[in-house]
């Protein structure tokens, strides 16, 4: 009888193609936790090389916000992963995706010989920072072994110092407003002389300052990175001036750029109030998932990724704006 007409038809009796497709579907804490030890097509499924290859050990079950993440890895569920699973698998695993609560216990699961990119995701400055200074595990990864990084983190607090001159690519989001760019972000950056990828998603405040220009990221860090190939960046100045600063044009904006290896790049400056003011600047084409603080002052673009829109007025939208983003 044809088992794909039984009405009683059980998972096991799925080939290992439709299995290896519902398993790749699925969390992979779930799968780990759920799958792993049912029986022998199970495990042989769940620890395939091209399954492990590109490890997420993130569960995040609920978002607030855009940054506002909840993990829920219990400690049983994380207990049996880094003892019964990762030391079976920690050769084949290329890529790894962890988060601020489990970290350490993954990290420490293993010797991840092959692992070249690692994903740091919703971390606050102040636990990366004492990782980074007190972590013999994944310091030594870093400065030894680790080319790509991606840091995701929720507030800049502290100072970074450690050089990481393997590092190859960076990818650096701000999941709030900082107004630490200048004092901690510039000399994190300063010390990566050897990228040759950095995407930076950047929210900015500063206080009787200016914008974040063109001539500024030049010389304040580009100039450092010689193997750099290329550069993607959305970053979002907002300035608080309780004293007189001749604050640029967007055409002063726009020209900032000229000359310096940029490729095309656009900008728009929207004013708040006399003290308040805001300017957007992003390499095309857009690269990134989120938009912020779009205002009636924006005069539209082609976003090919785009997921989250934020928009700020107290002005009505005309319906052309929605025409324009559509």
């Amino acid at each position: 009888m044809n088992n794909l007409n039984n009405d009683n038809l059980n998972i096991l009796d799925l080939p290992d193609e439709i299995l290896f497709i519902i398993f790749k579907k699925l969390n992979t804490i779930d799968v780990f936790h759920s799958l792993v030890g049912v029986n022998q097509q199970f495990d042989r499924l769940a620890l395939d090389p091209l399954n492990v290859h590109d490890l997420d050990m993130t569960d995040i079950m609920t978002i607030n916000s855009l940054y506002d993440k909840i993990p829920s890895i219990d400690t049983e569920t994380l207990s049996k992963i880094c003892s019964k699973i990762l030391p079976r698998i920690h050769h084949q695993v290329h890529k790894l995706t962890v988060e601020q609560y489990s970290m350490k216990d993954i990290l420490r699961a293993a010797n991840y010989s092959e692992l070249y990119s690692l994903s740091l995701i919703n971390f606050q400055a102040k636990i990366l920072y004492q990782y980074l200074k007190g972590d013999l595990v994944l310091r030594d990864l870093l400065t030894k072994q680790i080319t790509h990084l991606n840091i995701d983190i929720k507030r800049t607090t502290k100072r970074f110092s450690k050089k990481l001159p393997k590092l190859k690519y960076l990818s650096f989001t701000t999941a709030n407003d900082t107004w630490d760019y200048d004092n901690l972000i510039v000399p994190l950056l300063c010390r990566m002389i050897n990228l040759e990828e950095l995407k930076l998603f950047l929210l900015v405040t500063r206080f009787n300052s200016t914008y974040i220009d063109g001539i500024q990221l030049y010389n304040q860090f580009l100039i450092y990175m010689t193997q750099l190939k290329k550069f993607t960046f959305c970053i979002n100045t907002e300035v608080y001036n309780e004293v007189k600063v001749e604050l640029p044009s967007n055409k002063d904006i726009q020209r900032s750029f000229i000359g310096r290896g940029y490729q095309q790049v656009t900008s728009y400056i929207h004013t708040y109030s006399k003290i308040t003011s805001r300017c957007l600047i992003y390499s095309l084409p857009y690269d990134f998932e989120d938009f912020v603080a779009i205002d009636n002052s924006f005069q539209g673009d082609m976003f090919d990724k785009l997921n989250q829109l934020e928009m700020e007025t107290n002005e009505q939208f005309d319906h052309r704006f929605y025409c324009d983003q559509s």
